[in-house]
């Protein structure tokens, strides 16, 4: 085979690899930055014809929406022969924006320069990266929420109180804490069942999430028994929150299955740091101690911890 022959077959390889690649591919003049060839994958990715691709710049496509952009990476390649993108926008056609990974090396073609560039699209995977990290964000958001109620679980609890009273002593600031259950909780479930004693957890769970302030922090403790942080509250707004609470309990009418129930009120314990305890088990067992007193005073009473 003949030097001209042998020319001509790796030509051919390479055009054959060129319009059957699944990456785009562009062919620049290194001189001007024109383009010089486009193949057919980067043609249908973007819906530009081959004709609106070829003898431009490449910041004069619309595809390459960011021309100082487009600028600066030819004058990268006049010097550093390869500059990589690992996350492009492109524009197609039609509006939509395609995610692509932008790869462009220069190289000798009969003894000139020619500046290859390689588009390839991305756009599922960072869809995938999308939907793990949702998928991530959804788990962390499961496993501090109580599946019933939709309010921070007990270790949620723990974990934040430990924080905001560091937070509340390095600021010099008060934190308040309302501890909180349904009255006769248990005679609902024996007299109703199961099912009556959820709709109810589930109504105080709603009550707590739609009139807490937005700093608060609104959990369930266990069984009947709740609990809000109330971060910066001083002891007549948390005490304000609990009675606001009781009443609000005492004037609904909860309903299971078109029932409507007899009334549902809830006692409540309030403390106050520092006052009432400085650790956090501290001041739970204060908010115990004065829930414990609320229940023997009679139904929906708030009492303040001493």
């Amino acid at each position: 085979m003949t030097n001209v022959e042998k020319i001509k077959t790796s030509e051919l390889r390479y055009r054959r690899l060129f319009e059957a690649a699944q990456d785009g591919i562009l062919i620049l003049d290194a001189e001007t930055g024109m383009i010089e060839d486009v193949n057919p994958y980067l043609i249908k990715l973007l819906g530009y014809s081959r004709e609106e691709f070829m003898k431009k710049k490449l910041w004069e496509m619309g595809a390459f929406k960011d021309v100082e952009a487009s600028k600066e990476a030819f004058e990268a390649l006049q010097k550093d022969e390869y500059i990589r993108y690992e996350d492009l926008p492109l524009r197609a056609k039609n509006g939509k924006l395609v995610e692509v990974e932008f790869v462009s090396n220069v190289y000798l073609v009969n003894e000139e320069k020619v500046i290859q560039c390689n588009i390839r699209d991305i756009s599922e995977r960072k869809q995938a990266q999308a939907d793990l990290l949702k998928s991530e964000a959804l788990l962390r958001e499961q496993s501090t929420r109580d599946y019933l109620t939709g309010l921070f679980n007990r270790r949620y609890m723990e974990e934040t109180l430990e924080r905001e009273l560091l937070r509340s002593a390095r600021k010099g600031q008060p934190l308040g804490l309302i501890m909180l259950d349904v009255d006769d909780f248990k005679s609902f479930n024996d007299v109703h069942g199961h099912a009556m004693g959820d709709a109810i957890l589930r109504e105080v769970g709603k009550l707590l999430l739609d009139h807490v302030r937005g700093e608060d922090i609104p959990c369930r403790y266990g069984g009947d028994e709740f609990i809000v942080i109330l971060p910066d509250a001083s002891k007549a707004v948390t005490y304000e929150r609990a009675e606001f609470f009781c009443e609000y309990a005492r004037q609904s009418h909860f309903k299971f299955e078109e029932q409507t129930l007899d009334a549902v009120t809830l006692s409540m314990g309030v403390a106050i740091f520092p006052e009432h305890g400085f650790a956090s088990d501290a001041i739970l067992r204060s908010a115990d101690s004065a829930l414990y007193r609320a229940k023997h005073a009679g139904r929906g009473q708030v009492v303040m911890a001493i």
